[in-house]
């Protein structure tokens, strides 16, 4: 498994993905919908998320491809990651 093409590729789709969505949103908005904040907050998430999902997709390829060091740092950075959004969180 080649780890560049597996992060472009999460990375490409969810940025696409998540535009078309806010997009939608936005569209939703000019028909003057209730709902249209809902659909503008799913897209922005995920494009917040898409990232994150990235560093899995980093930690499970170094894991198969026996890269001990670097998945160890990407765990690392998963957990700090998710230690942050825990803290925002708690304290919003």
């Amino acid at each position: 498994m080649n780890l560049n093409e597996n992060l472009s590729f999460v990375l490409r789709y969810g940025a696409m993905i998540g535009i078309v969505i806010v997009v939608i949103g936005l569209a939703i908005d000019l028909v003057d919908l209730e709902y249209s904040k809902d659909v503008m907050t799913a897209g922005i998430a995920t494009l917040v998320f898409t990232p994150f999902a990235g560093m899995i997709v980093s930690f499970v390829t170094l894991s198969m491809n026996w890269e001990k060091k670097y998945a160890i740092a990407t765990l690392a950075l998963i957990l700090i990651s998710l230690a942050g959004m825990l803290v925002a969180f708690l304290l919003r």
